[in-house]
């Protein structure tokens, strides 16, 4: 049986944890510069600005990239810093880039709904519900600098907001996708927008349900800290319009 807590596993999972840290940036790197052709649209005016969804689209694109930004100094840094300042930014760029991802959704579900008041009612309440979550999220990590391992380390972590934040999330985009797949159905052709939309939204909702449950069960599990603390919610990486 596999010693979760011995400092050999621990070594193994803190070392394959920042090899991903930076695969991940590398790739989020590269898919910045391959739609940078999106933020040169509006520089040039051939795209419309359309708020608040463009807001919250930048918001959730460059909080992911300030995010890992983040990720990367925790886990190079050699000289002392203030370790919990650098862990509250790396949860509030990266809770941001999960409520602004989520919004914009919500947003594009009450468009489809031309706005009826009881649709909403119905999703600004859960929102709220989902902001003050991820919000309080943003305060539930207390690192410290440590001598002895010459970087900063995980003191604690509040493990009941971090499956709130987790399962309010998968709840939240699985009650948007059920409103616009509701909502496309009675509106167009499955062969048509509709199609697009709801495929875009299904693989959508996959993608941060598997991204959300993998860390919301090892955080339930509670098997070392390299499984319980994750530093920011990866599921919404980023919106598409």
């Amino acid at each position: 049986m596999v010693s979760w807590d011995s400092p050999e596993e621990l070594a193994i999972e803190g070392a394959a944890f920042n090899n991903l840290i930076f695969a991940l940036f590398g790739l989020y790197v590269w898919e910045l510069v391959m739609t940078i052709s999106f933020e040169w649209s509006f520089v040039t005016k051939k795209r419309k600005m359309s708020w608040p969804l463009v807001l919250f689209f930048f918001l959730c694109r460059y909080c992911m990239f300030l995010a890992f930004v983040g990720l990367i100094i925790s886990l190079t840094i050699k000289t002392k810093i203030n370790c919990g300042a650098l862990y509250t930014f790396i949860s509030f760029a990266g809770n941001m880039t999960a409520l602004c991802a989520s919004t914009s959704l919500m947003i594009r579900t009450l468009a489809l709904w031309e706005f009826r008041r009881p649709v909403v009612i119905l999703m600004v309440i859960l929102a709220l519900g989902h902001w003050a979550i991820e919000i309080r999220g943003m305060v539930i990590v207390d690192s410290q600098w440590s001598d002895a391992a010459n970087a900063c380390t995980v003191v604690s972590a509040n493990h009941l907001w971090l499956n709130a934040n987790y399962f309010y999330t998968m709840g939240f985009d699985c009650i948007i996708l059920i409103f616009t797949a509701t909502a496309l159905g009675r509106r167009f052709s499955d062969a048509g927008l509709s199609g697009l939309l709801f495929r875009d939204g299904l693989v959508y909702f996959i993608v941060t349900t598997t991204c959300n449950t993998i860390p919301a069960v090892l955080n339930v599990l509670d098997l070392n800290g390299e499984h319980s603390v994750p530093l920011f919610n990866a599921a919404n990486t980023e919106t598409q319009f």
